[in-house]
């Protein structure tokens, strides 16, 4: 009977794994379409059990599997049972990720449905100018000295609520933002040296954030992993929910938080495109705001080590396997998502029927 099962059940993972394999692409949005009606559910479910714990659920079940794949693997009596276990091994994860998750990478992106890929120097600008002010104007809230860094004042749990709260606000989908599970990593450190400021587990579905990045980073990251727990796999789409989301927030911190990313993409941008028009933007920055922008580069220079861009290149790769074709360089593309947001924004204020 127990060999019955398990044939049973290793029959039933290959066609599962041939059929994810077959249909699992961009241009089958029938699979996309279908999928996005379970998974509020499939969400919904695993929240409320991981939620159960206050234990970060998905980092301690790395750390118990590893061991047991290992030995799982290292068990095998011959050659070809080794051979034979891997890659019954790998099939059953690569299943599980895109059952769980990973069909969200299918998304038609946010530049398709608004036709947007492209901006004038001008339109960048003019976006920078209003996040200058904007965010100048924010310090001044929560500072009376221009030239003093704002340190957030709000817990850890706090920042999480009030970033499922302007989430929800937008109303972007069906997915309640409640029961969403946001923790600390386990492995803070580990990702410290890897680059990473926090990452999703497509298993558990629990946003993770990086305890030790800068506290001003708290709520735009959380809102940039929440924005992926709710459907938006492609990074620059995550980020940009996360700062409108962020912007739309009652709370003064966590508005600063993602103003503040904004300006530094839009910010690196110019850079990219005129030094000198860059050096003159930067000059109207409050010295305070462009503290807290060096306390970011602080902390990524403070874990540089020659392993990263090796991480760095793998996870390239494995963007661009998943539908993202400018690799890592996605989380930039938020630019173009910012400036369209603040040209519509112009052109519907400037409407006669305004």
């Amino acid at each position: 009977m127990n060999l019955k099962i398990k044939r049973g059940f290793k029959f039933l993972l290959i066609f599962i794994f041939f059929v994810i394999l077959f249909f699992n692409k961009p241009q089958n949005e029938w699979v996309y379409n279908s999928y996005v009606l379970i998974y509020p559910y499939w969400i919904e479910l695993i929240s409320k059990i991981t939620s159960f714990l206050k234990l970060n659920i998905g980092d301690l079940l790395y750390l118990i599997s590893l061991p047991i794949v290992f030995k799982y693997l290292y068990n095998s009596k011959t050659r070809r049972n080794f051979l034979y276990r891997t890659l019954f091994t790998a099939i059953f994860i690569y299943s599980f990720f895109y059952l769980s998750w990973g069909i969200h990478y299918n998304k038609k992106s946010i530049n398709q449905e608004y036709a947007f890929n492209n901006y004038q120097i001008n339109e960048l600008v003019e976006t920078i100018d209003y996040y200058i002010i904007n965010v100048n104007n924010i310090h001044k809230k929560l500072s009376e000295n221009p030239n003093e860094k704002i340190i957030l004042t709000s817990s850890f749990e706090e920042i999480v609520s009030e970033c499922k709260n302007s989430i929800k606000e937008l109303k972007i989908n069906n997915i309640s933002t409640e029961n969403l599970k946001v923790n600390k990593s386990y492995f803070s450190l580990l990702i410290s040296y890897l680059g990473f400021t926090g990452y999703i587990n497509p298993f558990t579905l629990e946003a993770n954030i990086n305890s030790r990045i800068p506290k001003i980073s708290y709520p735009s990251t959380i809102s940039h992993e929440i924005a992926h727990q709710i459907g938006y796999a492609s990074e620059n789409e995550a980020n940009y929910i996360g700062i409108i989301s962020n912007q739309i927030s009652k709370n003064l911190e966590i508005n600063y938080s993602g103003s503040l990313l904004a300006l530094q993409y839009l910010i690196r941008e110019l850079y990219l495109n005129d030094k000198i028009l860059y050096n003159d933007k930067m000059k109207k920055i409050n010295k305070g705001v462009l503290i807290n922008i060096d306390e970011k580069a602080e902390f990524s220079n403070k874990y540089k080590n020659p392993f990263e861009p090796f991480v760095k290149k793998a996870y390239d790769l494995y963007l661009k396997k998943n539908n993202q074709s400018f690799g890592i360089k996605s989380y930039g593309l938020v630019v173009n998502l910012l400036i369209y947001d603040y040209q519509s924004k112009i052109r519907l204020s400037s409407s006669p029927s305004s």
